[in-house]
């Protein structure tokens, strides 16, 4: 695993998982891990955008990446965004939805539709802001997905990715992570290919790439 994503995993999110299929999880739990989830993919992209930046003219004060959730105007209809960057000249340039499941239920009943919803999400804001760098993320314990749920999982994932041109595909992202973890809280990689562009390193790289080249670069 990256060291970037696994160091800001250990700092931001391990102590709010869950470390067993028996384990009470509350909403006001469900609701404090949600909110680290957030706080971990806004400090990794943040991350490789200071990275990528290094020796070109950049300002991080102006490029700050939020986690508090705000709303904005999509083409269709108001949207929530977990993860977010907007520039009042660009207007939305980055937003991501982080989505956790904790048990082996909540992942096999509703994972797909998690996945409709994020599709739904990046079609909704592509179609207003057509450069704006967007991805989803998909968080669970290893515990919960059964060998097929991970073959779906990674399936229809990859088919979201990637969107390499703002002038199409409204409903694919610029990255996509899949960030699944063990029972000692620490972020693993749990399919075969460890080169995927669905594993966080590569999912937030490329949406920090994205965020850079089509905005930051040109502003």
């Amino acid at each position: 695993m990256a060291a970037i994503e696994d160091e800001l995993w250990k700092k931001i999110v391990s102590s709010y998982v869950v470390t067993g299929p028996s384990e009470a999880f509350p909403k006001i739990k469900q609701q404090a891990l949600a909110r680290a989830l957030q706080e971990w993919t806004a400090s990794c992209i943040q991350a490789h955008l200071k990275e990528i930046a290094v020796g070109k003219r950049f300002k991080e004060t102006d490029w700050t990446i939020q986690f508090q959730g705000r709303k904005f105007i999509g083409a269709m209809r108001e949207q929530e965004v977990d993860v977010s960057l907007g520039h009042p000249r660009a207007g939305l340039v980055l937003a991501v939805d982080p989505k956790h499941f904790q048990s082996r239920d909540s992942l096999g009943k509703n994972w797909k539709n998690g996945h409709n919803d994020l599709v739904a999400f990046a079609t909704n804001l592509h179609e207003r802001f057509p450069l704006c760098a967007i991805g989803g993320v998909i968080s669970f314990p290893e515990w919960a997905a059964t060998p097929q749920d991970r073959r779906q999982i990674y399936g229809i994932c990859s088919r979201s990715i990637p969107r390499e041109r703002p002038s199409n595909a409204p409903g694919k992202f610029e990255g996509f992570a899949l960030a699944c973890y063990n029972q000692n809280g620490n972020l693993i990689w749990p399919f075969n290919n460890s080169n995927s562009p669905l594993t966080p390193e590569s999912a937030f790289t490329a949406l920090a790439n994205s965020l850079y080249s089509r905005t930051v670069a040109i502003l």
